[in-house]
C-alpha cells in the first residue's frame, strides 16, 4: 500500500486527533456509553481506511485491520501508563471490554467491506 505525502499527512494527523480524543475524560453525558462509543469510532474509522486506503485488495484491509488493532489495544495501555505517570486518572485503565468493542466494530466494519466487495464482483460480472 503505497501512500502520497497528502495521505500520510491526512493519517498522521487523524492519529494525532484520535490519541487525543483517547487520552481525554469523556465529558459526563457520555460515559455511560463508552463501549458503544468504541465500537463506533473502530466501525467508522475502519471503513474510512477501507474505502480510501483498501483499494480493494484483501492484503491492504488486513493490515488496516492489524494496525487498528494495535492501536486500540496501545490506546488502552497508554491510559493505564498515563494513569501510573501521572499518579493521576485523566481517562481510565486498561479495560479488556473496550479492546472486545474495539474489535467487533473492526470485524463489522470488515463484514460491510466484504458484503459491498463481493456485491461489485457480482454485478461487474452482468
Amino acid at each position: 500500500m503505497k501512500l502520497t505525502k497528502t495521505e500520510f499527512g491526512l493519517i498522521i494527523i487523524l492519529i494525532s486527533i484520535s490519541i487525543i480524543g483517547f487520552m481525554l475524560k469523556l465529558p459526563a453525558v457520555f460515559r455511560h456509553h463508552d463501549r458503544e462509543l468504541h465500537f463506533l469510532f473502530y466501525l467508522l474509522t475502519a471503513l474510512f481506511f477501507y474505502l480510501n486506503f483498501g483499494k480493494n485488495k484483501l492484503i491492504n484491509h488486513v493490515i488496516i485491520f492489524i494496525l487498528l488493532l494495535i492501536f486500540g489495544i496501545g490506546i488502552e495501555a497508554m491510559q493505564e501508563l498515563s494513569n501510573q505517570i501521572l499518579n493521576k486518572k485523566i481517562h481510565g485503565n486498561f479495560d479488556p471490554l473496550d479492546v472486545l468493542f474495539n474489535v467487533f466494530g473492526l470485524f463489522v466494519a470488515t463484514l460491510f467491506w466484504a458484503v459491498s466487495y463481493i456485491v461489485k464482483i457480482i454485478i461487474n460480472k452482468k
